[in-house]
């Protein structure tokens, strides 16, 4: 029992941890403070997680170093606190199932710790993964938006194409009114008389004539042209836009990489969080497979003495109070 009583820094700090008397434990077998060191060192380690987990979701989230260390700290703190009451506030008895069936909400909040402690942890191991998922996701977003504006831009460009080649044809006509009326001017085509005849004049006239409605001919085509150019870099301003939205986003915000991690090979992160899961249980695990130690018998010992000793006391006062 001597060598019990002697108990190192180290045990002392884990026993701390795990939520164990260490007055009670100084009164018990060697093999109590091994359980309930090792317990301790279990919480400490989720504890550890936990900081460093929170600290890479945090750094997604804030670009101040020193306030992700304090939050991250103080969410380790939380979770530390609450894995050391769940442990603390389990008791032992001579019926296992009984002990399992009182320690299923404790399995359910161990679960759910670990679920939220592996998530930041899953993204950090899976980080290129995820980059290149989103960069993947991303590439695909922009095409698409050329893709959506596509239809637009062939619509324009061929409406300019008609345009041009409308106006084409209108040079080549009237480069042929010109051709008819120089020939027949010069003699060489038409009535074949050199001079300034009836039908020179008359093709003249119908040249010039022409001359003039192409002019105003020209004035329209411009007119439409500088619609479709101005329609032309509204679309490519608005796919331009659209792009460097997409492109901003490419700073991968907490749920985006949520979203990616569950998009990716789940067997991998099942695996992980099976381990964290088992990391959160592990210190429950072992209160509920242990057997009733001379550490609950203590508990209880105690329990009892301190309910009898209230149960007098309130007798004592009750009979004051009648005297």
């Amino acid at each position: 029992m001597e060598s019990a009583k002697k108990v190192n820094l180290i045990n002392r700090f884990l026993i701390s941890c795990s939520g164990a008397s260490l007055e009670l434990l100084k009164d018990c077998p060697r093999f109590e403070i091994t359980k309930y060191s090792s317990i301790g060192l279990t919480i400490l380690f989720t504890a550890i997680l936990a900081v460093v987990s929170s600290f890479f979701a945090l750094s997604i989230i804030f670009d101040y170093l020193f306030l992700n260390i304090a939050l991250a700290f103080l969410w380790g703190a939380i979770i530390f606190n609450l894995d050391r009451y769940i442990i603390s506030s389990m008791r032992s008895s001579d019926n296992k199932l009984n002990d399992l069936i009182r320690a299923i909400p404790r399995f359910i909040i161990a679960i759910i710790i670990a679920l939220i402690i592996s998530k930041p942890m899953e993204m950090q191991i899976f980080k290129s993964e995820i980059d290149s998922f989103l960069k993947v996701e991303n590439t695909s977003l922009i095409s698409d938006v050329d893709k959506k504006y596509s239809i637009l831009l062939e619509d324009n460009s061929r409406k300019k194409s008609i345009a041009e080649n409308q106006y084409k044809e209108l040079l080549l006509i009237r480069e042929q009114y010109y051709q008819d009326y120089k020939c027949e001017c010069d003699g060489t085509c038409g009535t074949k008389r050199r001079g300034r005849g009836v039908e020179c004049f008359s093709k003249k006239e119908k040249y010039e004539t022409f001359q003039t409605e192409i002019q105003s001919e020209k004035i329209k085509r411009d007119v439409i042209l500088e619609k479709l150019i101005d329609d032309e870099a509204t679309v490519k301003s608005q796919i331009y836009e659209e792009k460097e939205l997409i492109k901003a986003s490419l700073s991968y915000g907490l749920m985006d990489q949520i979203r990616a991690l569950s998009s990716l090979d789940s067997k991998s992160s099942f695996f992980i969080v099976l381990m964290f899961v088992m990391i959160e249980i592990a210190p429950i695990l072992t209160k509920i497979m242990s057997s009733k130690g001379p550490y609950e018998n203590l508990i209880l010992e105690y329990e009892k003495k301190f309910e009898m000793n209230y149960l007098k006391g309130q007798q004592s006062l009750v009979l004051r109070v009648k005297k």
